[in-house]
């Protein structure tokens, strides 16, 4: 969340996301884990033609969405659980396609979202990685190490079994399925950006 930013690591982390929306220009950006939106406005405002955020926090939603309503801005919040994203459902698992078939993004943003994922939802590093580099072409994805307070908080509520839970795995999976154009570590406890491509 932006709570767990300085002033200085906030704009780093924007800079970040200017330069890949700039060069990458997407029609469609998806946003998971989006919160109240900020880095769809980043994107929207450096090149992203639309952007879609995704978040299972309601009242984040719920700002995010009085903000793109006020500011008429061509950001759309939506619930998404992404540890249990919709399934096709209804006759024959067609009547209402779930979200890989819904619709494509041309690059996805996922900023403070790995470490929920893997260390509160128990998603293994290399699954999630692929889920995320099939979502689009290019995208942003932030490493957020143990050693950080929010990963140090989320610890202290259960034992850590998370041995390959390292930035050296973290990449390694990464580059099993994408190359990797950009990396930039934003904050003192080592939260790192990387910006990745599919060959």
């Amino acid at each position: 969340s932006a709570k767990s930013y300085s002033a200085a690591e906030t704009e780093a982390k924007n800079a970040f996301i200017r330069d890949f929306a700039s060069a990458v220009r997407p029609g469609m950006v998806w946003d998971i884990g989006c919160n109240t939106g900020d880095s769809s406005m980043v994107a929207l405002e450096a090149g992203a033609d639309y952007a879609v955020g995704f978040d299972a926090d309601q009242g984040a939603l719920d700002k995010a969405f009085a903000r793109a309503e006020a500011e008429n801005l061509a950001f759309l919040p939506l619930y998404l659980d992404a540890a249990n994203p919709s399934p096709s459902q209804g006759w024959e698992q067609r009547e209402r396609p779930g979200l890989m078939e819904r619709a494509s993004a041309d690059a996805v943003l996922a900023l403070a979202l790995v470490h929920h994922l893997a260390i509160a939802r128990n998603i293994p590093l290399d699954r999630l990685l692929g889920w995320l580099v099939d979502l689009a072409a290019q995208g942003v994805v932030e490493f957020v190490p143990k050693s950080d307070p929010m990963a140090q908080r989320m610890l202290r509520l259960r034992e850590d079994i998370f041995e390959d839970y390292t930035e050296e795995h973290f990449l390694y999976c990464l580059r099993e399925r994408a190359r990797i154009i950009k990396s930039e570590t934003v904050t003192p406890e080592g939260r790192r950006l990387i910006w990745y491509a599919r060959p």
